[in-house]
């Protein structure tokens, strides 16, 4: 599908960190002849380079929606206060989301260009009502933080019962009533917003923990409705006016059309870095 091939790209430039100014596409084929490249995507990162992780594929189990248990590199007995040191230990949580595993499959984070407290991102909606979603977000860090939750806001219009109509905020509070500061981390928080677009965490919800009363109550009583609306969010998720949109100059991650050629020019590219270079025979 047009947003498989859109993910297996942005995979591979999350993955290798290619090189910070350059942009990698992806343009699949569709049926339609008005427009034979409907999804692609450009990548532009100031991130330095990542090494691919395997264990970053690693999903979360059917016991567990808030996700791997609590990294060990981020250390539980020191409590700082100072804007220095809140920087530094967002930092560790932002490497972590790689190099620990704790990133969700799917769901690709990176930093704003101005500020470590803001974080933008996009999910790849596998399977479920939204199958084929391609959903951006931003997660703002509050000063507060670790003391208090993260805001995460949907930039991609979703009719999900926890999410707001208004300004697409998620309601985090459903899981995290509590924040509690080194025991919730943002990547419990990743795994959740993954698990919400679930049938299992949906079939949970009660009217107190949503946002959108309206889109509870068709998934209640009218799901064959329900399940009409969610399909064309979906679709209209990867429609070119809504993967292309401009976005703020502070995001790091943009989708753009390429050719086919251009696609499987720049994917070869991305792997070929990726790949380490054999010593040269003495």
């Amino acid at each position: 599908s047009p947003s498989r091939r859109l993910k297996d790209l942005f995979f591979a430039a999350y993955t290798t960190g290619t090189d910070p100014h350059s942009a990698a596409s992806a343009a699949p084929k569709t049926n339609g002849a008005t427009d034979r490249r409907l999804t692609s995507a450009t990548l532009q990162t100031t991130t330095t380079k990542q090494q691919e992780n395997n264990a970053m594929d690693i999903d979360i189990s059917e016991e567990d929606l808030r996700g791997p248990q609590v990294p060990l590199a981020i250390s539980t007995a020191g409590r700082f206060y100072s804007d220095h040191m809140r920087r530094c230990e967002l930092r560790i949580e932002l490497m972590g989301l790689s190099t620990l595993g704790h990133n969700p499959r799917g769901v690709y984070i990176m930093p704003s260009l101005t500020s470590i407290n803001v974080w933008h991102g996009v999910m790849f909606v596998k399977r479920g009502y939204w199958r084929d979603a391609v959903i951006r977000f931003r997660i703002d860090i509050p000063r507060e933080y670790p003391k208090t939750h993260p805001i995460i806001t949907l930039a991609t219009p979703m009719a999900h019962p926890l999410v707001r109509l208004e300004d697409g905020r998620f309601a985090l509070e459903q899981q995290f009533p509590q924040w509690t500061p080194y025991s919730d981390y943002i990547f419990h928080a990743l795994h959740y917003l993954k698990n919400a677009f679930k049938n299992r965490v949906l079939k949970q919800l009660q009217p107190r923990d949503c946002y959108n009363i309206g889109a509870y109550m068709k998934f209640k009583n009218d799901l064959s409705l329900f399940q009409e609306h969610a399909r064309i969010d979906s679709m209209k998720s990867r429609m070119p006016d809504c993967l292309y949109k401009p976005q703020p100059q502070d995001c790091p991650i943009m989708f753009s059309p390429l050719t086919d050629q251009q696609y499987e020019t720049t994917l070869q590219q991305m792997l070929a870095f990726a790949t380490p270079r054999q010593p040269a025979a003495s």
